[in-house]
């Protein structure tokens, strides 16, 4: 099913047209061209249903903006309009516009003028790259990035290794999503994920097999190559087009892609083998900095002897997932280096402070799910700003945070938690789910 975006100001316009298309296309709307290239910075439709009169951003505009980014230039528009100036026909033919629908349309006329243009489309061979990786019926499908699933995605690789075809295995992984959908929200994390699918796919072509394996991790089977160089750049081109996406959503200093990669039938005849080999090849780069690519080397990947040296194992041990703000453990984990660190205060070798953070919404208010994860969302972004490296936090539930603040005094600890308590009103907004602090001072 083809994907159409809707971008209208006009709700009646969009409701008419989702009656109309709702049958026969997928269909997303935007009210406006602002909301429209926030749509196309993590999902790309099949063509594009585009208001001309728009306030703020008209949609010459948008065209103009779709057709100068890379990743969207190509997406068919179609242009709906109230104003029957032959002049204005004109200049959407210029700015690159498919076709010229005027409004208000007859449903009909509609419908028809879309099955033509997908038709025109289709003849010219425009989906036929967009199609490579089509699901025959009853196959599973990634639902956050239409890709295909690991398990089909397996099948097909396995498929292909042993009818004899050599490539190169390509495990791609998404740097400390983790910590992205830890301090901004699980959305942000999904957005990004779908980005990194659509730019492997702008590296494999129709003779690739392209999935996603689950959780931060994407597998590619580039068919047929046997040139390590023409490989490492498809890998390093993947690697600058993410860190790119990346600076524009401002978390270039929070995330990355790391890659392995395996060579058939070089680093293994069989699929398990040559997984083996490019997860090792990318545990390597995860190792070694990440935001990086490696081809499989046994002695590279092992090491010689397998006896790492002190310095080389201090740099790996000391390396975190984040530039600053406090280091995030699951509560387990918290409750180590708690016990360590209160130690050390009943020794009187540091100063600790125990901070316990509870969402409270207002008397007599009973908020929704979506509202209370998106009030621990905006705490996690909160305690990111407002907190040092040395830090340690912990979320014990979906309404409680816990703190541990060495070297903090009382003194100290009321201007932390203000700061805090600021940053998270004024990120809420006039939201009526707010903090209750406590807080414990922790002396030998």
């Amino acid at each position: 099913m083809k994907h159409v975006l809707i971008v209208d100001d006009d709700t009646v316009n969009l409701d008419c047209a989702k009656i109309v298309l709702g049958t026969q296309y997928k269909l997303s709307t935007c009210a406006s061209g602002l909301q429209a290239m926030q749509f196309l910075s993590t999902s790309i439709p099949d063509l594009i249903l585009l208001d001309l009169n728009m306030p703020f951003m008209d949609g010459f505009e948008v065209i103009s903006r779709i057709r100068s980014n890379q990743s969207t230039a190509n997406i068919p528009v179609v242009v709906m309009t109230g104003d029957r100036n032959p002049e204005i026909e004109r200049k959407c033919k210029e700015v690159g516009a498919l076709d010229y629908i005027v409004k208000p349309f007859i449903p009909s006329d509609l419908q028809i003028r879309m099955e033509q243009v997908f038709l025109n489309l289709e003849k010219a061979g425009f989906y036929a790259e967009s199609e490579r990786n089509a699901i025959p019926d009853g196959v599973g499908r990634d639902q956050l990035t239409g890709l295909i699933n690991g398990e089909y995605g397996w099948q097909l690789i396995d498929s292909r290794i042993n009818a004899g075809s050599m490539g190169a295995l390509i495990l791609v992984g998404m740097d400390n999503l983790k910590v992205i959908n830890s301090y901004f929200g699980m959305t942000a994390g999904d957005n990004l994920l779908k980005v990194l699918a659509e730019i492997i796919g702008h590296y494999t072509d129709s003779d690739d097999v392209l999935c996603r394996i689950g959780g931060d991790r994407f597998l590619a089977y580039i068919a047929g190559a046997t040139d390590k160089d023409g490989v490492g750049r498809k890998a390093r081109g993947i690697i600058q087009d993410m860190q790119a996406r990346l600076t524009e959503f401002h978390l270039e200093g929070n995330s990355s892609v790391s890659i392995g990669i395996a060579m058939c039938p070089e680093d293994g005849d069989n699929l398990p083998l040559l997984y083996n080999a490019a997860d090792k090849a990318l545990y390597h780069v995860k190792q070694n900095g990440k935001n990086s690519m490696h081809f499989y080397s046994q002695a590279a990947v092992e090491g010689k002897g397998g006896i790492a040296g002190l310095d080389d194992l201090y740099e790996k041990l000391r390396r975190s997932d984040v530039e600053k703000g406090s280091y995030v453990l699951d509560y387990y984990a918290f409750q180590y280096v708690f016990n360590y660190l209160c130690r050390q205060a009943e020794r009187g070798e540091i100063r600790l402070a125990a901070v316990l953070l509870n969402l409270l919404p207002e008397e007599g208010y009973l908020p929704s799910s979506e509202e209370m994860e998106k009030a621990i969302a905006v705490l996690d972004q909160s305690l990111f700003t407002c907190l040092r490296r040395s830090d340690v936090c912990s979320r014990y539930s979906n309404r409680q945070m816990l703190l541990a603040l060495p070297n903090t005094s009382a003194a100290e600890l009321q201007p932390v938690v203000e700061r805090i308590n600021k940053d998270y009103e004024g990120k809420m907004g006039s939201g009526k789910i707010h903090l209750q602090i406590y807080v414990k001072d922790i002396r030998g």
